[in-house]
């Protein structure tokens, strides 16, 4: 039976109590946190976050680090969240914390994997998501996987005294062609 959670690089995974101290790390770096969320940028602990995981609702959150298949080096995160099942929707939230290992294509293969198991293990009819205007490489991940503009919320997130749309973006499951190879 094929590992629905694996790709060619990168597998969806258990978090581990000691993945949370770099997530931490994460978290004090201002261009991740302001790509991340449009709430005010807050570092948090290990212990904070592993906190935060601990209290999801396991019914309508499906949440996974991201780690890298050639030496289970943790990469980032990825969930399915606020899930109501009586619409089979889901929102999406994704996160690459090295700057280093962002654009190597880590990202968009989580992205399929994570959207391969909403649309084919937990029978999603669809899969939306928000993203800040200015985080210009995400979109392009996202469009690349399939997404569709769905609406804007102008002038939605402030940052430095300035103001930017916030973008709401879906996918159809009858509309998701896989990017990468799904064993």
């Amino acid at each position: 039976m094929k590992n629905i959670l694996a790709g060619p690089r990168v597998t969806l995974a258990v978090p581990q109590p000691e993945d949370f101290d770099e997530i931490s790390d994460w978290y004090t770096a201002g261009e991740f946190l302001r790509n991340l969320d449009t709430a005010p940028a807050r570092p948090l602990s290990g212990e904070e976050l592993e906190q935060t995981y601990r209290n999801i609702d396991r019914n309508t959150e499906f949440y996974f680090h991201v780690r890298s298949q050639e030496d289970d080096r943790l990469l980032g995160f990825i969930t399915l969240y606020n899930i109501e099942w009586s619409n089979q929707i889901a929102q999406l939230a994704i996160a690459i914390g090295d700057p280093s290992d962002r654009g190597q294509g880590y990202g968009t293969e989580a992205l399929n994997l994570i959207l391969n198991y909403g649309f084919n293990e937990l029978n999603l009819y669809k899969v939306c998501l928000d993203v800040i205007a200015t985080n210009h490489s995400a979109i392009a991940v996202y469009q690349n996987s399939g997404f569709e503009f769905e609406g804007t919320n102008k002038l939605a997130v402030k940052r430095d005294g300035e103001r930017y749309d916030l973008y709401s973006m879906g996918l159809f499951a009858e509309d998701f062609q896989p990017r990468i190879k799904l064993d």
